[in-house]
């Protein structure tokens, strides 16, 4: 199936999940599948093989829309925040997460664990040299992008460490794209509760993150598919 499509695979597992309890661990299936069902919700037509859970503790998705990755993996590490409030924030669920972007060479039927190609070899490899407190990566066909991303990721690393389970919260109703009115009536809290939340989890620079990423992917394959489709003009 390889073609010019850029295409990204994200790859995770969950932050000392050895510690957890058999309660905890279907706490946290349970947050994790519905993180997996909100990416649905937001990207209805860009899944192109479904997020499975391995082993209890490590998933994979892939996604057609590149551009997409950023917010995805947000929510992934948002819901499973929100999911296991804790007294202490540095005790809060966490996932390290690698998003590899480029070709597919192979996937059958659809199922992730089973593909091959650039995205999928990227995303592996990235999650497995992750080391200490990195908790999101990205690597790309593109040396300055994944340069940028770098900085961002380890940004927003530090905003994701401060949350609370409500602030989390809120960050997922902005990354699901509600109004701060429609999530105050989905958590049963004021709108002033939303804003509030939203100011102290820095909701205004993780939309900027968001964007600059979106903006770097879709100028990237903007410039790929110019040179692609020159060069099938020459041929």
């Amino acid at each position: 199936m390889k073609n010019d499509k850029l295409y990204a695979v994200i790859t995770g597992d969950i932050v000392d999940s050895s510690k957890l309890t058999s309660s905890q661990r279907s706490r946290l299936l349970s947050a994790l599948k519905s993180s997996f069902n909100t990416i649905d919700d937001m990207i209805p037509d860009g899944i192109h093989a479904s997020f499975e859970i391995h082993r209890g503790d490590s998933f994979q998705g892939v996604l057609t829309k590149p551009d997409t990755a950023f917010r995805a993996a947000i929510a992934i590490r948002a819901s499973l925040r929100h999911g296991f409030k804790t007294k202490q924030r540095r005790y809060a669920l966490d996932a390290r997460i690698a998003i590899g972007i480029g070709s597919i060479d192979f996937l059958p039927a659809g199922r992730g664990s089973e593909g091959d190609g650039e995205a999928f070899r990227r995303s592996g490899q990235t999650l497995d040299e992750m080391k200490g407190d990195q908790r999101l990566i990205i690597r790309t066909p593109w040396r300055e992008v994944d340069a940028e991303l770098d900085i961002e990721c380890a940004l927003l690393d530090a905003l994701i460490n401060r949350w609370s389970g409500e602030q989390a919260q809120a960050i997922l109703g902005q990354i699901r794209g509600l109004t701060q009115e429609k999530a105050a009536k989905e958590f049963g809290v004021s709108q002033p509760a939303v804003r509030q939340r939203l100011k102290s989890a820095g909701g205004w620079a993780i939309e900027k993150l968001c964007h600059r990423y979106e903006q770097a992917i879709r100028e990237k394959e903007a410039q790929r598919l110019i040179i692609n489709n020159n060069k099938h003009r020459s041929l």
